[in-house]
């Protein structure tokens, strides 16, 4: 089976990939994240990706990077948990979208292997999403959160503008 897998960063994508290791999917990576901020992070990101993508064999797609898609999802409402499920929306749409198109069977996310993300608002919003463009969605039974990932970059925040301005107050103060 074609699995078409959103990813974001390299430390979850790593982490579904083996939680996924024994489910025989074609793999394909779809860096798709208008919501990661600034540029210089975005790209960061996604050289590490794209080590991920090489050194596993893995073809990864990368659409253009328009953050206006993002704002223009988000608007005013800047604050969690409303800005997360605007940003949910709108990459796993995306995703489910881009996998009916293109012949994929299944579509997923790293979204789902992260303990800071709210798993069950993100499976409600797949599950909506598969049904919408009539492909599956689908998550690893169990996910393996203790994988050992080095040698790539770990970013400390979500992504996006906001999630960055909360963990700089979280460690200096407001």
């Amino acid at each position: 089976m074609k699995l078409l897998l959103h990813a974001c960063c390299a430390d979850c994508a790593l982490k579904f990939l083996e939680s996924a290791r024994e489910n025989y999917f074609e793999v394909t990576i779809f860096y798709y994240n208008p919501n990661i901020h600034p540029r210089a992070e975005y790209s960061t990101r996604l050289k590490a990706m794209q080590k991920v993508a090489s050194e596993s064999g893995i073809k990864i797609i990368i659409p253009n990077w328009k953050p206006r898609e993002y704002f223009e999802k988000v608007g005013d409402d800047t604050q969690k948990p409303n800005r997360c499920i605007k940003c949910w929306n709108l990459r796993l749409g995306a995703t489910g979208k881009y996998a009916a198109e293109k012949g994929f069977d299944t579509f997923s996310s790293t979204l789902v292997t992260s303990e800071y993300q709210d798993q069950e608002k993100i499976e409600k919003i797949a599950e909506n999403i598969a049904k919408k463009y009539k492909v599956k969605f689908w998550k690893p039974k169990e996910i393996c959160c203790d994988l050992k990932t080095s040698g790539f970059y770990k970013q400390f925040f979500c992504g996006c503008v906001y999630s960055m301005k909360e963990r700089y107050e979280e460690k200096y103060g407001k």
